[in-house]
């Protein structure tokens, strides 16, 4: 399911959806995330690609991750 906005991915954390993945290369790659909604609204993201851990609000998945662009783009996805 693609995912094109902070609402609907918190949306789906709280229905128990914590994999995703920003589709690239027309789909052929994929970059997979665990993201997880703390109690304050921000959220935490794992990526895989580098073992890395964000915690960035829902503004900031917009500006300082790929995320918001894979959003309007229509590249972000449940797994």
């Amino acid at each position: 399911m693609k995912i094109k906005s902070t609402a609907q991915l918190r949306r789906a954390i709280a229905q128990g959806q914590h994999d995703f993945a920003i589709l690239l290369a027309g789909g052929a790659v994929r970059s997979s995330k665990d993201i997880a909604q703390h109690p304050d609204g921000t959220f935490e993201v794992w990526n895989y690609v580098d073992d890395t851990l964000q915690l960035l609000t829902g503004c900031e998945l917009y500006t300082q991750s790929n995320i918001g662009e894979a959003m309007r783009k229509g590249a972000f996805v449940t797994l």
